[in-house]
């Protein structure tokens, strides 16, 4: 398992992604969970499903989620209302994978981008396996692919390993934005990217995505990323001229800066309803995988 899960290169070749799905169909069983009347994005039950299926309208109790008001019957009748969905049958994903420069980088087992497309991989071999419906929009460097349902499986493995070539960090967005997605009703929506900003254009669009949606932000961190010796360094894209000066003192205002984007993030995700999963990039992609099966993520 070594070579698939700790590659000895962050580049990873088609056959890599490909192998991974022997790992995905034999994850295990998904967490069993009781089964509810839900709202949704609340609890999960042992049925395939999501929730979110519109289920009825009506008056709002103080235990409800204000995100799931119905604002039009509220208006109309003068008394806030709820909209109550039930269990869909069938369970569809979609994968939004987004790479930043800061994404080609890793200290020890492999790089962000590299854990990203094995955990995109495992995903959506693990829905071909179980015969649910994944899709996909992969966006890195200057280059986007958008599967609204993956068929050509090919395809999708041959551009998951061109999203690890570190050449596409030259050409990469250093900010998270989301190009047109399909028409999203009733998912699990998982978002694997480095990003811990987005801007109110995009915070209105996760809101809408999050009203019909189960979605999920899964960050990967190195904890070694504020642990480099003090010494000088030269870092590729540094924006000023001559190399970068590490100390203690700079190590500990870059963590602090750091961990201020992080608190300021998981709050803004909290508020639109986005459940936010990080991991440690060196953990094994099976382990993590087999986190999000036991939460429910994916079945």
């Amino acid at each position: 398992m070594d070579h698939l899960t700790s590659p000895s290169s962050p580049q990873l070749s088609v056959e890599h992604i490909q192998q991974l799905a022997a790992y995905a169909k034999a994850l295990g069983h998904a967490k069993a969970h009781t089964k509810a009347h839900i709202l949704a994005g609340s609890l999960l039950s042992k049925k395939k499903g999501h929730g979110l299926d519109l289920h009825e309208i009506r008056p709002y109790t103080t235990h409800d989620e204000v995100r799931h008001m119905d604002w039009r019957i509220t208006a109309r009748t003068g008394t806030p209302h709820i909209k109550v969905y039930s269990e869909e049958i069938e369970h569809r994903s979609f994968i939004i994978l987004q790479l930043s420069q800061d994404a080609y980088f890793g200290t020890q087992t492999t790089f962000i981008s590299t854990r990203y497309a094995q955990l995109a991989a495992l995903i959506a071999w693990r829905s071909h396996a179980r015969k649910e419906t994944v899709g996909a929009q992969l966006q890195f460097g200057q280059q986007q692919y958008s599967y609204p349902t993956i068929k050509d499986w090919q395809s999708f493995a041959m551009h998951l390993s061109q999203s690890t070539n570190i050449a596409e960090r030259d050409t990469s967005s250093t900010n998270f934005s989301l190009s047109p997605l399909p028409s999203l009703r009733g998912q699990s929506v998982m978002i694997l990217s480095d990003q811990i900003w987005f801007d109110k254009a995009l915070e209105i669009h996760l809101a809408q995505l999050a009203q019909h949606n189960r979605v999920y932000w899964i960050s990967l961190e190195d904890p070694n990323l504020f642990a480099l010796p003090n010494g000088q360094y030269t870092f590729a894209h540094q924006t000023e001229s001559g190399p970068s000066h590490i100390n203690e003192r700079s190590k500990q205002q870059a963590q602090q800066r750091y961990q201020q984007q992080q608190q300021a993030f998981n709050q803004q995700l909290h508020a639109l309803g986005v459940q936010h999963l990080s991991f440690d990039v060196n953990d094994s992609p099976i382990a993590i995988a087999r986190t999000l099966l036991a939460r429910g993520v994916i079945h």
